[in-house]
């Protein structure tokens, strides 16, 4: 309890306190209600400020993400190309590797790339591709070497027309380089 002090015109012979007339709030319930009506008030203020203040920021990062998206997609189809151009390098030097290429396929293909029909050319291998050679016979005027310069899986035609060089990573290197090219 609290005491104050109520100024009066009269002496003061006693004081009592009277229940609340029916229908009159009482104090509590004012303070209450005013609390809560400011409560209220101030939730949905601080609601209206957050929008606010958050509104830009989301149309920031929405726009933001959408650039990024666009970008993204624009840069997929080259990302795509290196991507497999790499696996596919992988791929053939891990095949090179362990031997499991097919060297006189791809030494016929050259042969046949050179366009010298029966006339004389050199075939330059790799030591180890032309041991696996070594028995296969090709057309009259073809002779085969072994040669430390060329890597492994490689194949060099020495035609009197010039020298025709099949490179087989160059090869991956080249329709990489073709298929970015044709990107938009």
């Amino acid at each position: 309890m609290f005491r104050s002090r109520v100024p009066t015109t009269a002496p003061v012979r006693g004081a009592r306190l009277l229940p609340n007339p029916e229908g009159l709030p009482t104090l509590d319930l004012v303070v209450r209600r005013i609390r809560d009506e400011a409560r209220s008030d101030g939730l949905e203020e601080g609601a209206r400020r957050e929008r606010e203040a958050v509104g830009p920021l989301l149309d920031r990062i929405t726009s933001d993400l959408d650039a990024s998206a666009t970008q993204a997609l624009e840069e997929l189809p080259r990302v795509a190309i290196q991507l497999a151009s790499s696996i596919a390098r992988t791929v053939l030097k891990r095949e090179i590797a362990s031997g499991e290429y097919d060297i006189e396929g791809m030494v016929r293909e050259t042969l046949a790339e050179a366009n010298v029909g029966r006339g004389t050319c050199t075939v330059h291998l790799h030591p180890t591709d032309y041991a696996q050679l070594a028995d296969t016979r090709f057309r009259a005027g073809t002779s085969i070497q072994a040669d430390e310069g060329v890597p492994k899986g490689d194949v060099h035609v020495e035609t009197p027309l010039g020298l025709l060089v099949r490179e087989a990573l160059g090869a991956v290197d080249e329709i990489e380089r073709r298929l970015l090219e044709d990107l938009p």
